[in-house]
Formats: structure tokens, sequence, C-alpha cells
């Protein structure tokens, strides 16, 4: 007993030793793994300026920022307000949407509503809209109603801050008279 005793706890020591030896080296031989982060913004909100001098103001439910490209935020429930600080500002909303900082593209897309703050209101799936010039379009279909009638078309773009809008592929209309 005086022998075997020791023995094994000398066993025991050597085995713990050699165990916590083994696990440093493969540790050490294998880098610990990137753990991803996602950057989420609750309720953010995106002020800028056009070129034009126009303000505009990009607000959503969320914003998460792509890991391999930090320019690139998407967007749940986006609404883009155009002349945030005029009396009749233009404000589109949209189920989802993409906005590059770099470039001040927003994509819409989703139950796109347009509202040019004056009684006419557009309704497509998508929408591009450069906020550096106010140019909003779209190669989907849409629906347009106003105080002087209704219009449908397959594609549209929105120039000059809504006064004017070209309307391609299909169009109808039908005004009211007054």
């Amino acid at each position: 007993m005086r022998i075997v005793l020791p023995a094994v706890i000398g066993l025991i020591l050597v085995g713990v030793a050699g165990q916590v030896a083994w696990r440093s080296m493969r540790a050490a031989a294998r880098p610990p793994a990137e753990a991803k982060t996602q950057i989420r913004m609750i309720s953010p909100r995106f002020y800028g300026q056009s070129g034009d001098g126009r303000s505009f103001m990009i607000t959503a439910r969320s914003a998460l920022r792509d890991d391999n490209d930090m320019q690139n935020v998407r967007l749940d429930a986006p609404t883009l307000t155009l002349g945030f600080d005029e009396p009749q500002p233009s404000r589109v909303t949209a189920k989802s949407g993409i906005y590059r900082e770099d470039t001040m593209m927003l994509s819409l897309s989703g139950d796109v509503r347009i509202d040019d703050g004056s009684g006419y209101r557009f309704a497509s799936e998508e929408a591009v809209v450069d906020t550096r010039t106010g140019n909003i379009s779209g190669e989907t279909a849409m629906l347009g109603e106003g105080p002087t009638g209704q219009v449908k078309s397959n594609a549209y773009t929105v120039y000059d801050k809504g006064d004017r809008v070209v309307f391609r592929g299909g169009v109808r209309t039908r005004l009211e008279r007054k």
C-alpha cells in the first residue's frame, strides 16, 4: 500500500498534466472562429440633402448593415420623406428596402406607395429612388390616382420633384371632369 497508492497518485497527476498539455496544443493550433456580428439599428433615421437642396429623411422599423459591404443597409418597412421641411412633402413607403450610402440610392420593394403631398397617390411593387436628384423610377406595373383621374402603366419615372411623370408601356388613363 505504501508503494501502490503513491504510484496511482503519480499516474493520475501525469494523466491530468498530459491532458492539459494536449488540449493547449490543440487550441493553439486552431484559431478561434470569428463570430459574425450583425449591426442592427432599431428605428434608424438617415438625413440628407439632394443636389437641388431639398432635404430628405429615411426612416425604418429596423435596419441591418451588410457585413460584406458596409455601404449597404437593409431596411424593414422604410419610409422616405422628400422635402420633409416643406409644406407638402412627398412620402414613399414600402415593405423593404436597401439603401446604399455611397451612391445615395434607395431600392424599395413590396407594396410601394408614393404620396406626393398634393393628393396624388401611386402604388407599385418596386421603385428606385435617387435621393441626390429626387427622381423615382420603377419597372413594374403602377396604378395612380388623384384629383384629376387615374392612370395605369407598366413602368414610370418621376422627375422634377413630382412635377413631371413619365408613364411607359400599356398606359391607360381616365380623366375626371370638374
